[in-house]
C-alpha cells in the first residue's frame, strides 16, 4: 500500500473531543510531547475559524513573549474589535510565566476572547489548569496512535482496522460478542505493525524517508534535552539525566526498584524520583501502578515505566533491527499495548478507563488490569504463531481470585473468542489495537 507524506491529511482522534468546545467559553488546553503535532492541529483549528477573528501567537518566538509578558491586557486589547469574538490560539504556552493567573484575568475581564493554548510539559500546563478550575477543559495530544499511523499510509487500510478495532471496545463494554470478522490484509498489517515498533509514532518520522528515520528520532531526543530539559526543567548534572532515561529504556515496563536504581546508577534516591517525575511531566515516560487488594501477598506500591513512544525508547538503546530478530520482541508488543490502550482511555466521555498491572510476591504476574465501568478486565500480552488457547497459570490465578466477566489475550494473528469456565476470553491481535 503507498505512503503518503502529508501529514495534514490525518485526522487526529482528539479531534472530535476539541471540536464541541471550539464555540463554548471555556479556555482549551492542549498538552502533549513536542513534535506530537500540537502547532499541526493548532492550525488545523484555525482554518475552521474567520481569518479576521483569529490571531495565532507561538510563545517560542521571544518576541512575542516579550511583548505578551509585558501587559498581557493591553496586548489582547490590541486585537479585540467592540464586541466580536476573537479567538487566541496560543502555542507552547509553558513558557509564559504565571501563565495560569494571568489567563484566569484575561479570561474574566474579556468575555469575546477565546483561549486555546497548547504546551509540551504537563506539570506546567497542570499548574495553569489548576489556577482556571471551571473555566477550562484540559486535553492531550501524544504521538500518532497505531490507527493515525494507518491513515497516513493508506485509507482503505485504516477503515479495515478501525471497523475491527471497534470489536475490542465492544468486548470490554458488552462481554460476549456473537459475530468476529475475518482477518483480511495481514501482510499489510503486519508490515505497517512492525514498522510501528520499530519507529513509533511521532508525525515527522511517520512521514520521512525511510533512510532518514533513525536520524530524525535523534534530533527529536537533541530537541527534547534542549528545549524540555536544560531550557524549562533545568536539570544541572545532564550526563546523570542522560544515563539515567537510557537506563529506563533498557528496562521497559519493568518493576521500578528505586533503592536499586538509586544504588546501581550512583542517583540519589530523591533524584530518581525526580527525574522519573520529571519524564512523566514531560510526556517521555507513563507510570502506571499495580492492582491490590491483599498487601500481605500482593505487590501495591511498585510502579512501572512504559515508554510512550517505541520509536524514542528505541533510539535510546539504538536497535532499530527487525522485530523478528530483537530479544525484547515481547517487551516492545507489551509497551505498544499499553500505548494504544493509554492514548484511547479518554478520548470519548463513556469510554473512561484505568490501566494497572497485577504481581504478587509470589511472582504471578497479569500485564494489564484494566479498571472499567466497576469491571476488572486482565488483559495477557501473548505474541506468538497461532497460540492455543491455553491461559497461563498467572492468568487463571488472578481469573480465580477476582472472578470477573471478561478477560482478554493479545496475540500475533489469532482473532476468537473462548469459553474458559465462566468467562468469554477474547483473543485479539496485536495489530488490530
Amino acid at each position: 500500500m503507498s505512503n503518503n507524506s502529508n501529514v495534514n491529511i490525518v485526522e487526529r482522534e482528539v479531534f472530535s473531543r476539541i471540536l464541541p468546545w471550539i464555540k463554548e467559553k471555556e479556555i482549551i488546553a492542549l498538552n502533549g510531547p513536542r513534535q506530537s503535532g500540537k502547532t499541526t492541529l493548532l492550525n488545523k483549528i484555525k482554518e475552521m475559524l474567520p481569518r479576521n477573528e483569529t490571531v495565532y501567537i507561538s510563545f517560542e518566538n521571544n518576541q512575542s513573549l516579550a511583548s505578551f509578558s509585558a501587559s498581557p491586557k493591553e496586548f489582547i486589547s490590541a486585537y479585540l474589535h467592540k464586541n466580536n469574538k476573537v479567538y487566541f490560539l496560543f502555542d507552547e504556552f509553558q513558557y509564559v510565566k504565571n501563565g495560569g493567573k494571568i489567563l484566569k484575568e484575561l479570561y474574566d475581564t474579556f468575555p469575546q476572547a477565546k483561549f486555546i493554548i497548547t504546551g509540551s510539559a504537563s506539570l506546567a500546563i497542570r499548574e495553569i489548569a489548576s489556577a482556571l478550575v471551571g473555566r477550562v477543559i484540559y486535553l492531550n495530544l501524544y504521538p500518532f496512535s497505531f490507527g493515525e499511523s494507518l491513515l497516513l499510509q493508506e485509507e482503505p487500510l485504516y477503515h479495515y482496522w478501525k471497523k475491527n478495532n471497534s470489536f475490542f471496545r465492544n468486548y470490554l463494554e458488552n462481554g460476549f460478542i456473537d459475530y468476529l470478522p475475518k482477518l483480511i490484509f495481514n501482510s499489510e498489517l503486519t508490515k505497517s505493525f512492525e514498522l510501528y515498533l520499530t519507529y513509533g509514532g511521532y508525525p515527522r518520522v511517520n512521514t520521512i524517508d525511510p533512510l532518514l528515520k533513525q536520524e530524525t528520532l535523534t534530533n527529536l531526543l537533541e530537541t527534547y534535552v534542549e528545549k524540555d530539559i536544560i531550557k524549562y526543567l533545568r536539570i544541572g548534572d545532564f550526563l546523570q539525566f542522560q544515563n539515567f532515561v537510557k537506563s529506563l529504556a533498557a528496562i521497559n515496563g519493568g518493576l521500578l526498584n528505586y533503592s536499586s536504581m538509586s544504588k546501581e546508577l550512583g542517583v540519589a534516591y530523591r533524584q530518581v524520583r525526580q527525574y522519573l517525575s520529571q519524564l512523566e511531566n514531560t510526556f517521555v515516560i507513563k507510570l502506571i501502578n499495580s492492582y491490590a487488594t491483599n498487601k500481605t501477598t500482593e505487590i501495591k506500591k511498585t510502579p512501572k515505566a512504559y515508554f510512550l513512544d517505541i520509536g524514542l525508547r528505541n533510539s535510546l538503546i539504538n536497535d532499530f533491527r527487525p522485530i523478528d530478530l530483537r530479544q525484547d520482541k515481547g517487551n516492545l508488543v507489551e509497551c505498544f499495548v499499553f500505548q494504544q490502550l493509554y492514548f484511547r482511555r479518554r478520548l470519548e466521555n463513556n469510554f473512561r478507563y484505568e490501566i494497572k498491572y497485577w504481581r504478587t510476591k509470589q511472582g504471578a504476574e497479569v500485564d494489564f488490569v484494566i479498571e472499567f465501568q466497576d469491571e476488572l478486565i486482565p488483559l495477557e500480552v501473548k505474541y506468538q504463531e497461532s497460540p492455543n488457547t491455553n491461559l497461563t497459570r498467572s492468568f487463571n490465578n488472578f481469573l480465580n481470585k477476582y472472578k470477573q466477566k471478561k478477560a482478554v489475550v493479545i496475540t500475533k494473528n489469532l482473532l476468537t473468542i473462548k469459553k474458559h469456565q465462566d468467562i468469554w476470553v477474547l483473543f485479539f491481535p496485536a495489530h488490530l489495537l
